[in-house]
């Protein structure tokens, strides 16, 4: 299946009905890690050890990221991208401080501190959506790009949303991540003005 971006967004609630059902452990993680990155300002290698348990462990990305860093080191880089959370270019570059805690991972740890703002951005989606959203050659103004594909379709989806009628950046991720689950599913390009 092949869609615009707007044909997407009225299909995406039933996407991302999909992807809450079979991901209902998440919405906790997501919780926990949200009120802790505004109550205590950063992250612990246990918080990254739970999002590898709700989200995936790919070899055993839980047990290198554990062994090439330090709780200092994720602690720092944490606070620091939950201090920059305002400019997603610099959160990104700030989780990069994390050795081991590649694109995937840098990207989940943002959505569950902020998932109002923020998604994961993987292989899954990099093949599932036309490149020319996001076509920066950095990693970092990438991720910005992606960001702001998000945002388009957020503003296309008519129904009400799952968190108090709204639905957040993380929600739109979800339901497209669910829609690329099928690697012949594709969303096409089509030139819109970014908001």
């Amino acid at each position: 299946m092949e869609l615009t971006p707007d044909q997407f967004a009225k299909e995406l609630p039933q996407w991302y009905q999909i992807w809450a059902n079979a991901n209902r452990n998440y919405f906790a993680v997501e919780e926990m890690l949200t009120n802790k990155a505004s109550r205590v300002g950063h992250l612990s290698m246990a918080d990254l050890v739970e999002i590898t348990k709700v989200l995936g462990n790919p070899h055993n990305i839980r047990g290198r990221v554990q062994k090439a860093n330090t709780e200092a080191t994720v602690i720092h880089a944490t606070k620091s991208a939950i201090l920059n959370l305002g400019n997603p270019i610099e959160a990104y570059k700030s989780m990069c401080g994390i050795r081991q805690w590649g694109l995937a991972y840098r990207t989940k740890t943002l959505r569950c501190v902020c998932p109002r703002n923020y998604a994961a951005l993987d292989s899954r989606l990099h093949m599932c959506i036309d490149r020319s959203y996001f076509p920066s050659k950095n990693e970092a103004k990438r991720y910005y790009e992606f960001l702001n594909f998000l945002d388009y379709v957020i503003e296309k989806v008519s129904e009400s949303g799952p968190r108090n009628g709204e639905w957040f950046i993380a929600d739109i991720e979800m339901a497209l991540f669910q829609f690329a689950w099928d690697r012949q599913n594709r969303i096409r390009y089509v030139r819109y003005t970014s908001q």
